[in-house]
Parts: structure tokens; C-alpha cells; sequence
């Protein structure tokens, strides 16, 4: 009898825990597919759009080696989807499905490390996290990035566990896959090595693939792709976990101090116990911390990469890691603290979510139903960056702008500030505003 009652209690608690990582991804779902849906690309996402529209597989490697600074394979499967009859904006369901599939691995995998109510709350960290949110509705491959980083896990952990040539092959294609896909994945194998040294010859032979790409890869570092991200700030780095998680730092003066570097103790605390609970813990501390580390020590050195998504993929790890630390709590207060932070990351996001991206699309429209025409200047009062390429995609015949700086010389221009559209004359405008005209304009 008590046999057929623990059968069923655990029958129950498998039940519960499949349908608890069920919500995660209806989660991640809701969270990233809306956006993807309705939201216009806007620059970065238009330069990918660029690439993937290019007829042919030799044009695109061309336009990713001179105009983007992240390696080629989501580049080739967003073209492939492309090719298929997808539209370019609706290509973003890559992106959709990565963070799905993420938010679950997460989930599962933290399932073996972790009590299950903590397992689910990492998996909703990644599900609601900002980072995560945003990217997996965009046309950019960072979602895929830490999709492929968590398979790298579940790789080397069975190539450790399980030697076979099979095994050992998986782990060199998560490597070759992942270095493939984002640069900053290499401090994520690097961790792998860390924890075991026996993997480095599968891990070897995965960086093949990038190492034929080396000469893009120092081409793209050399058009300065990353100068926008500037000198080393160590607060950065500090709070690079809560920025993985949250849009902005609470308000107040004590919260917004202490909250980021209370996250990032809780990482290191549950690193610490992940580290020594068991050797898959070992791993999974490793890859939510040295990832971060050997970026920083890159950035302090003077490279200036550094950028909160491009280690995307300790995230998923970071979760794991802080549920851990609040794990270590007696249950009588783990409990009600991980219900306060699950209500924390719908909170989080629902006020996220608030505020949407600048509708590119409709500001395109407004110039035209203004009565803009080719030869019209468009004065830019603002961010003249975030505008240029979405108005080169959104507008009729996607025109090519360049940049000029003064009093346009034409009678008629068209104002743009935040998403209105003026028409304004000569004697209106201030000297010395951005201002953007088509290139083959008089």
C-alpha cells in the first residue's frame, strides 16, 4: 500500500511539474509572439533583414562578413526561411520558437539541480526575463545564441557522463552550431572546458566551422562594430544580471543600489551550491559565471565588446543559480519568497510591455500621407541613428538616405520628433538639426 501511494504521489508531482513547464512556455509564447507579430524592425533588425533578403547564399555570407559583427549560421536559417515563402518580418518566429524551447530546457534541466518550484521559476525568469523577452520577438540571433548554450550543456553533461564517439560528435555540433551563431559563445566553451578537460578535443573540433570564418570575423572587428559600447565600467558588469532580467533598476534610492548586486550574490551563491552538489551543478556554475568573467576581463583590457546581451546566454544559467541560493532558505520562507518573485516577473514584464518600441512603419506612412516625396529633406529632431534605417525600409521604393548636417536648401521639409510628422518651411527650421535626403535627390 505506502508503495502504491508514493507511485502515485510521484505520478502527481510529474503531472503538476509537466504542466507548471506547460505555463512556462505558454509563458514565453505570449511574451515574445505579439511583438513579433505587430512590432516594425527597427535598426538593428533592418540590417538583418537586409541580409536575409539577398538572392543568393554567397551575397548573404558577403553582407554578413561586411556589415554585421555576430558569426553567419542564423543569418543562413533566417535566408532558408526566407527562401521558403516567409516573410521577412514574420522571420522573427525563429526567434519566437528559440525562446519557447529555451524557456523549457531551462525548466527541465534545472529540474535535476534544483527542487521543482525552483526549476519553474528559473524557467519563468527566462520566459518574462527583459533580455529574453525582447530578443526573442526580434530579428537577431540571440535568442538562438542562448538556446544553442543551453544545448551545450545538455551536451558535454552527456558526453562526460556517457563517452561514446555518438556523444562526442553532439557536443562538437552544439560547439560548432552555437560559435556559429554568436562570438560570445566561445566563453561559454570555454567553460565547458573548464569544468572537464577530456571534452577540449570535441570542443576542438566544433570551433572548425568559426575558424574558417576567422578572416570575417577580424574584418568585422576592425569596421569597429562594438565602438558605441565604450570604455570598461565595472557597475556594468555588476549589474549585468539584473539588466539580463529587468528592464531598469527599481526606483528609489536603497532598491536601486542594492537590488542589481543582491541578484548578482544570489548568482554566486547558488553558483556556489550548484558547484558543490554535484558535478552537472559544477557545470551549470560555471556557465552562468566565467561567460560574464572572461567577457569583462576582455572589456578591462580594452576591447570593447562588452554588452549585456551579448553574454544572453549565461542568463538561462544565472536563473538557475539564483533559484538554488533560494532553495538554501528554510521552506516555510522559500516558498512565499519564489511565489513574491514569480509575481515580481509578471509585474516586470507587464510594465515593460507598457512602453513599445517606436512604431518606424506608421512614421514612414505619416511622411507620406504628409506629402513627402523623394526630393523633400527629413529633419530628424532626435536619435537620427534610430531612424535612418527603418525610414530607408518602411518608405516607398526603400530609398537610400544620407545624412547631412545644417539648413536643408529645399523650400519644403518634413519634421520628424518622436512619431509625429511636420511639414515645415525654410524660415522654420533651427539651424545646425540632422537632417536625412534621399541619395539620388537634387
Amino acid at each position: 500500500m505506502a508503495v502504491a501511494v508514493e507511485l502515485r504521489r510521484d505520478r502527481l508531482e510529474r503531472l503538476a511539474f509537466g504542466a507548471g513547464a506547460a505555463t512556462v512556455a505558454l509563458a514565453a509564447l505570449g511574451a515574445c509572439l505579439p511583438g513579433a507579430r505587430h512590432y516594425a524592425l527597427w535598426q538593428d533588425e533592418v540590417a538583418s533583414a537586409r541580409v536575409i533578403s539577398d538572392p543568393h547564399p554567397t551575397a548573404m555570407l558577403e553582407h554578413v562578413a561586411h556589415t554585421e559583427s555576430t558569426p553567419p549560421l542564423w543569418y543562413a536559417i533566417a535566408w532558408l526561411v526566407h527562401r521558403c515563402g516567409v516573410g521577412v518580418a514574420d522571420v522573427r518566429l525563429v526567434s519566437v520558437v528559440a525562446a519557447v524551447l529555451l524557456a523549457v530546457a531551462t525548466t527541465v534541466t534545472a529540474r535535476r539541480l534544483v527542487p521543482a518550484w525552483a526549476a519553474l521559476l528559473s524557467g519563468l525568469a527566462v520566459a518574462l526575463g527583459y533580455q529574453f523577452d525582447f530578443h526573442g520577438r526580434e530579428l537577431r540571433a540571440y535568442e538562438l545564441a542562448a538556446l544553442l548554450t543551453v544545448a551545450l550543456a545538455v551536451a558535454a553533461e552527456r558526453a562526460v557522463a556517457l563517452p561514446s564517439r555518438r556523444n562526442s560528435m553532439l557536443l562538437a555540433a552544439a560547439v560548432a552550431a552555437g560559435s556559429s551563431t554568436h562570438y560570445f559563445f566561445l566563453f561559454s566553451a570555454a567553460a565547458v572546458v573548464c569544468w572537464r578537460r577530456e571534452t577540449w578535443r570535441a570542443v576542438a573540433v566544433g570551433l572548425v566551422p568559426i575558424a574558417a570564418w576567422s578572416s570575417a570575423l577580424v574584418h568585422q572587428y576592425e569596421r569597429h562594430r562594438f565602438s558605441f559600447i565604450g570604455p570598461f565600467d565595472a557597475r556594468t558588469v555588476a549589474t549585468t544580471y539584473w539588466a539580463t532580467f529587468a528592464r531598469a533598476q527599481p526606483h528609489g534610492e536603497l532598491l536601486h543600489d542594492a537590488a542589481p548586486f543582491g541578484l548578482l550574490a544570489a548568482v554566486l551563491v547558488g553558483a556556489v551550491t550548484l558547484a558543490r552538489r554535484s558535478e552537472t551543478g559544477r557545470l551549470w556554475a560555471l556557465l552562468a559565471v566565467v561567460p560574464v568573467a572572461l567577457a569583462a576581463a576582455l572589456w578591462l583590457l580594452g576591447a570593447n565588446i562588452y554588452d549585456v546581451r551579448n553574454v544572453i546566454g549565461a542568463g538561462p544559467f544565472a536563473a538557475v543559480a539564483a533559484a538554488a541560493a533560494l532553495a538554501r532558505a528554510p521552506r516555510a520562507s522559500a516558498a512565499p519568497a519564489a511565489c513574491a518573485l514569480a509575481a515580481l516577473l509578471v509585474v516586470g514584464y507587464a510594465r515593460a510591455a507598457r512602453v513599445p518600441p517606436v512604431a518606424y512603419d506608421r512614421i514612414a506612412a505619416a511622411l507620406v500621407t504628409a506629402g513627402w516625396q523623394p526630393d523633400d529633406p527629413i529633419v530628424v529632431r532626435g536619435n537620427v541613428f534610430a531612424l535612418w534605417g527603418p525610414l530607408e525600409w518602411y518608405l516607398p521604393n526603400r530609398p537610400v538616405l544620407v545624412l547631412h548636417h545644417g539648413v536643408p536648401s529645399s523650400a519644403v521639409a518634413f519634421a520628424v520628433r518622436g512619431t509625429f510628422v511636420t511639414r515645415i518651411r525654410h524660415h522654420a527650421r533651427a539651424r545646425g538639426v540632422a537632417y536625412l535626403a534621399v541619395r539620388s535627390a537634387p
